[in-house]
């Protein structure tokens, strides 16, 4: 008779190349807002992709408000994911729904819309895209939101305007304002129905600001905002900033500008009942491009001179005058 003794014999286990991660969505701070502006680190929504090094979607995932559960401001989120090897990551907050798409390339062609041009109620659209976040022995993940909106930061010095002129502001505006853009960027307006009939903008006493002193001449500040629009460099060799114009309608439907209206009165002219002297200016990096930057705080200063009508540095409309 044979006997057969099977003995088990001790095998050590292979360690597992996958672990626990916790992916931290966190919206990265520009400056506080003040009163009346959007809030710019709200976090109400999400969506959060993941793909692996060979674009294929490993995880998607959706939290609404009613799911949401923040600490010290900032979403996390928990997972399992292979150690040391590059993933994309994808991740959208703010927008109030659930996004579409199912592949990095419907994500890279994919517009986000706004209703309208203040549409803040969800909090400023955030994004962030990483394409070579990796896990570490830490296990957590950083990642740091951006705003796909630009802030615009608007203040009047009347240090050179003459003592007898009085300039009051009534309303500042955003013209060609985009009403949608990419998520994953550079984006860009491509005609005049991506861009809303009236842009974001306020007056009254929300731009009473721009009347009152802070330091000197010097008036306080405020602000308007709109997605980002990357037209890129459209002039050459520009030397002024009333250089800054058109003979092209084309884009003058497509870049972006701030526009001012003032009352205006002086020895010698005034605005007429119910209309303005209007001060217009295209946004940009420099005199010859036009490019509005997602997560881009901008500062700008109005300096009227001399009598308030010379166009030294902005593009003024005296239609409004008699």
């Amino acid at each position: 008779m044979l006997l057969l003794f099977i003995v088990p014999l001790a095998c050590t286990q292979e360690p597992s190349p996958y672990v626990p991660l916790r992916v931290i969505l966190t919206p990265s701070a520009l400056n506080p807002t003040r009163a009346g502006d959007p809030d710019d680190v709200k976090l109400t929504d999400y969506n959060l992709y993941i793909f692996n090094a060979f674009g294929v979607l490993e995880e998607r995932v959706y939290v609404p408000a009613r799911s949401l559960k923040l600490v010290n401001g900032r979403a996390e989120y928990r997972t399992t994911l292979l150690k040391d090897v590059p993933y994309t990551i994808l991740a959208a907050a703010n927008l109030g729904y659930e996004l579409p798409f199912r592949s990095l390339e419907e994500a890279r062609s994919y517009r986000y819309h706004l209703a309208y041009p203040d549409e803040f109620t969800q909090g400023i659209p955030l994004v962030a895209f990483d394409q070579l976040a990796t896990v570490n022995d830490d296990g957590v993940l950083e990642v740091p939101l951006e705003r796909l909106m630009a802030r615009v930061e608007l203040s009047v010095d009347r240090s050179r305007l003459r003592s007898d002129i009085q300039f009051k502001v009534t309303d500042v505006r955003v013209g060609a304002c985009p009403s949608s853009a990419r998520l994953i960027g550079p984006s860009r307006v491509s005609g005049k129905q991506e861009t809303f009939a009236v842009g974001y903008g306020k007056s009254g006493n929300q731009v009473s600001a721009l009347n009152e002193g802070s330091t000197g001449n010097l008036s306080r500040s405020v602000s308007v905002y709109l997605l980002e629009n990357c037209q890129g460099d459209l002039l050459d060799n520009v030397l002024t900033d009333s250089g800054k114009v058109f003979t092209d309608g084309r884009y003058e439907e497509i870049c972006s500008y701030i526009e001012l209206k003032a009352e205006y009165h002086s020895p010698q002219r005034n605005t007429r009942v119910g209309e303005s002297l209007i001060y217009r200016f295209y946004l940009g990096e420099n005199r010859n491009n036009f490019d509005v930057r997602r997560n881009t705080w901008y500062r700008i200063t109005v300096q009227p001179t001399g009598d308030g009508l010379s166009e030294e540095s902005w593009r003024v409309d005296q239609g409004g005058m008699e």
